[in-house]
């Protein structure tokens, strides 16, 4: 019996034989990392190895709807990579898997002893296309599918071009838009995956260009400024380097939302100016937005607001208060505060430009105003800003009507030394009509006029009188017909 069994293994092929010591599949590999040149479009496989000890090499796929299409064998057990020269990864993305086979191989290719496919892999797949309506550049690919190592983010690179090629950002996401770009030229992108291993999986080269008009780099709010209608000027300066021709202005009553469109300009001139000749009540806020082909906003100049001005008349205090100038890139520098006077207004005081507050005290300018109302505007200044040089804006004009008062000292020093030699009353008003009568105590009249602005000098028939106390008498029409009778009595004195 033993010599039987001897003589049938002599008597069986040797193709059976192996195949009897061939029986077990080896272990698949594990496909590692899957990565494309994106300069070359070639695309790179590597894996660790097969625990089999009898390992005759591997056999690449394509891997399409969960089938595998053998692309090339490798006939080697140490090596642990391959490049696909004949890759479409430029053009789509491709999954790939790989098995083992051992020595079967060798005596029946069209039936090898293989093992089960490897976990499969894709390359990143990029492409970008132009948002021409918002001015940016979109890009998009497929994810890089793995459990192990995970995608822990991945980094956009470009180049413009034909510069070397640097990164412009990370994401977690599988999308990236870059609005900060210039037109007329040629941009290139690639991604990387970035793997918790510390290893990476490049996507395709994909190469655009940004043949669309250049929007401006900036939009400078010059000014916006009451004119004396009440109307609001705003003037605005646009990037020279601009190539759009659309502008929207929009007006609002809060400085960070609520902007309404009030009106649709076309300029080329890079110098824009408006007037809005009806503008609501309060503190206006404008600005200046650039529109592209699709008429959406993507330029925004920076605010510009009016300066609304408030009065309020405490005794003979007037007080203003105003609210800050918004916003100057530049700041603003001084804030002048002008009263009206005979007709025309003139700077009374220079504030900083932190101050929105200043009192006013009417006895100190009663006797040189001849207006019925009072009227304050506040100009302010804007500090460097190097899009526009000078700008100033004009707040509203408000008045308080005069209040009608009479302001009569009770003394002075007629001793020729240039201070106080003068009696004189000051009126609030331009009166109409006027008379002022100076008696002494016992009734004698030394003193008359009938001119608001001539006081008395002490003297009566060309000489000093003494010191003592005299009376005075004053009447005055208002322009508004109303007659002010007032009597009293002044103390000449005479210096040491």
């Amino acid at each position: 019996m033993r010599n039987f069994i001897i003589l049938l293994l002599f008597i069986l092929p040797s193709s059976a034989y192996m195949a009897a010591q061939e029986s077990e599949v080896p272990e698949p590999p594990v496909l590692d990392l899957v990565s494309v040149d994106p300069f070359t479009g070639h695309t790179s496989l590597y894996w660790s190895p097969s625990s089999s000890p009898n390992v005759a090499g591997y056999i690449i796929y394509r891997f399409i709807n969960n089938e595998g299409y053998s692309i090339d064998t490798v006939f080697s057990p140490y090596v642990n990579s391959y490049i696909n020269t004949g890759s479409n990864a430029a053009f789509f993305s491709e999954n790939y898997v790989i098995n083992a086979f051992d020595s079967v191989y060798y005596s029946d290719p069209s039936s090898p002893n293989t093992s089960p496919f490897s976990n499969p892999l894709n390359t990143i797949y990029l492409e970008a296309s132009i948002d021409s309506c918002m001015h940016r550049i979109e890009l998009s690919w497929n994810p890089y599918l793995t459990d192990s190592p995970a995608v822990d983010e991945y980094r956009v690179y470009f180049s413009r071009d034909g510069s070397a090629y640097q990164p412009e950002g990370t994401t977690a996401d599988t999308v990236f838009s870059i609005e900060s770009f210039e037109s007329y030229s040629e941009y290139c992108f690639y991604v990387e995956a970035l793997l918790s291993n510390g290893t990476s999986s490049l996507s395709n080269l994909f190469c655009i260009d940004t043949d669309i008009p250049a929007p401006p780099g900036w939009i400078n709010a010059n000014y916006a400024s009451y004119n004396e209608d009440g109307s609001v000027q705003l003037s605005f300066t646009v990037d020279p380097e601009n190539e759009y021709s659309t502008y929207r202005i929009e007006r609002g009553m809060d400085s960070l939302s609520g902007f309404e469109n009030i009106q649709e300009i076309q300029n080329n001139s890079g110098f824009i100016e408006y007037t809005d000749r009806s503008p609501p009540e309060g503190i206006l806020y404008y600005r200046l937005a650039s529109l592209n082909n699709c008429g959406e906003a993507i330029v925004y100049s920076n605010i510009a607001s009016t300066i609304r001005l408030d009065l309020e008349l405490e005794g003979d205090l007037v007080k203003l208060h105003w609210n800050n100038y918004y916003s100057w890139r530049g700041g603003v520098f001084t804030y002048r505060v002008l009263r009206n006077k005979s007709g025309f207004f003139e700077e009374i005081v220079s504030l900083g430009g932190t101050d929105t507050l200043y009192t006013d005290n009417l006895r100190t300018f009663m006797h040189e105003t001849g207006n019925i109302d009072i009227c304050y505007r506040i100009v302010a200044e804007e500090s460097f800003n190097p899009y526009y040089n000078d700008a100033t804006s004009i707040s509203d004009t408000k008045c308080i009507e005069q209040p009608v008062k009479i302001y009569v000292p009770n003394a002075f020093t007629p001793d020729d030394n240039l201070v106080n030699d003068i009696f004189k009353p000051v009126l609030s008003f331009s009166p109409v009509r006027y008379r002022m009568i100076i008696n002494n105590r016992s009734g004698v009249t030394l003193f008359t006029t009938n001119d608001h602005l001539e006081g008395w000098n002490g003297m009566s028939g060309g000489r000093k009188l003494p010191e003592d106390v005299y009376i005075w008498f004053i009447e005055a029409e208002t322009p508004e017909g109303k007659t002010i009778s007032r009597t009293g009595t002044v103390t000449v004195i005479f210096n040491q």
